[in-house]
């Protein structure tokens, strides 16, 4: 059950909801104010949000929750029309601290947020009955904004297996390209064979000569395809290099039939 306007006047004259300005009191809620914004865990006093992008909210209230009571931040309605989208705790009986809260924007405009003006609110709830464990986790006594506190050991593997997969996929993507743009030098190829060939045969070119064209032609394609992956392929072991030999060979090779 949601404690009315004049149950929130006596959590705040009682020191439940700390730093608290009655004149944001609604009919079962309290307007909150923002304090800072943290992205990074670097505090700023506005930010703005492209489509996607998040950042934590430090409000000014506190609470500090009886054993038989709980809150809950909740968007205001003009936010969620805007775009905003809110993720909270749920805040146990027993917690004390300062109300965070996270925002995302999940409309397709920047959004810009300053300490102006309001985003959330907070309402309370009655817990049947006593808790018989109060909350005393990471969490407790938070005035300042602790990212994942003495969660950073346990997420750590998960947050280097994402950047993991995250460099896989830019890898993936790298060879991708490589290997289209290696197709169309080989397309390239074949067509520029194709016309020189057909040229040579109505020339009086020799035999010799022949065959070094067409050798210099396929070194300078294979030298095209080996710069090709080298600017594109980002993790260096993966490299092939007997393009680059190759090319390099048929240019020597050619030269040397051109000169006898």
């Amino acid at each position: 059950m949601y404690l009315s306007d004049t149950k929130i006047q006596e959590l705040i004259d009682s020191k439940v909801l700390l730093n608290a300005d009655a004149s944001n009191i609604g009919q079962v809620t309290y307007d909150l104010r923002t304090e800072g914004f943290y992205i990074n865990e670097s505090k700023q006093s506005e930010v703005e949000l492209g489509p996607g992008d998040s950042a934590f909210v430090s409000c000014v209230e506190c609470v500090a929750l009886p054993n038989d009571l709980t809150a809950s931040v909740l968007l205001r309605n003009s936010r969620i029309r805007q775009g905003l989208s809110l993720d909270a705790p749920l805040y146990f009986p027993g917690h004390g601290t300062r109300l965070f809260y996270r925002v995302t924007n999940v409309s397709g405009n920047t959004i810009t947020l300053d300490k102006s003006k309001g985003i959330a609110q907070v309402a309370f709830q009655h817990v049947d009955g006593v808790v018989a464990h109060p909350y005393h986790g990471a969490f407790s006594d938070e005035l300042n904004f602790n990212g994942l506190a003495d969660y950073s050991d346990i997420y750590a593997g998960e947050l280097k297996k994402v950047e993991d997969k995250k460099d896989e996929v830019a890898h993936i993507e790298s060879r991708i390209y490589g290997n289209v743009l290696a197709l169309f030098a080989i397309f390239a190829a074949i067509f520029t064979l194709v016309n020189v060939n057909a040229g040579g045969l109505s020339s009086n070119i020799t035999t010799v000569n022949f065959v070094a064209l067409d050798l210099l032609i396929i070194g300078g394609f294979l030298i095209l395809a080996s710069a090709i992956e080298t600017f594109l392929v980002k993790d260096r072991e993966k490299k092939v290099s007997l393009p680059l030999v190759l090319g390099i060979a048929c240019i020597v090779v050619a030269v040397v039939l051109a000169f006898r």
